[in-house]
């Protein structure tokens, strides 16, 4: 791999480690988002002179990028992950109530879809990806139009809580696991 090559995999790293720095505070890349970068990362060399001269105790950080890409954060803990057949969305769902379509190459929200009275336990992308299945603690399974995050469609008749849902290969039904 070229020296090129292995500059613009660092930025990358750096980027999405540090997205919600960057995103928030750009002049604190300078200060923090440099001196919590790995010690042997490509970007943090190349930047060294930009590191505040001030900061006397520098923090003790790894060697080199660990294998976390990104991390993408609800309100509340998160219950279920699924990637979209496509793999340019993932879907996660929370205690929060919520379900979020993120863009899986940058961590991006896309969508944040509500309408849920309880924690969502599971989540599921129709095979075309079009539709997203939202299981929830409210004894209800809601179907979302992924593009738009309209609710299409609620399910409801359980008398507990709905834990699993999952599409049918043709996209056609849905099955759904409840605690009755």
């Amino acid at each position: 791999m070229g020296p090129l090559v292995s500059l613009v995999r660092d930025a990358q790293r750096f980027i999405l480690f540090n997205k919600s720095v960057i995103e928030r505070a750009p002049l604190q890349a300078y200060i923090s988002a440099l001196l919590f970068s790995p010690t042997t990362s490509l970007v943090r060399e190349l930047f060294k002179a930009e590191e505040p001269d001030w900061v006397v105790t520098k923090p003790v950080v790894e060697v080199e990028w660990n294998a976390c890409l990104q991390t993408l954060e609800h309100g509340s803990s998160v219950n279920s992950v699924v990637f979209s057949p496509d793999g340019t969305q993932v879907a996660s769902v929370s205690g929060d109530q919520t379900v979020r379509l993120w863009e899986a190459a940058s961590g991006r929200c896309i969508q944040e879809l509500k309408g849920h009275n309880d924690s969502v336990r599971s989540v599921a992308f129709s095979p075309d990806g079009t539709q997203v299945a939202s299981a929830s603690g409210d004894q209800t399974v809601r179907l979302w139009e992924a593009a738009s995050g309209r609710c299409i469609q609620e399910l409801k008749g359980h008398n507990d809580s709905v834990t699993s849902v999952a599409f049918s290969p043709d996209g056609t039904q849905v099955a759904l696991v409840s605690g009755d």
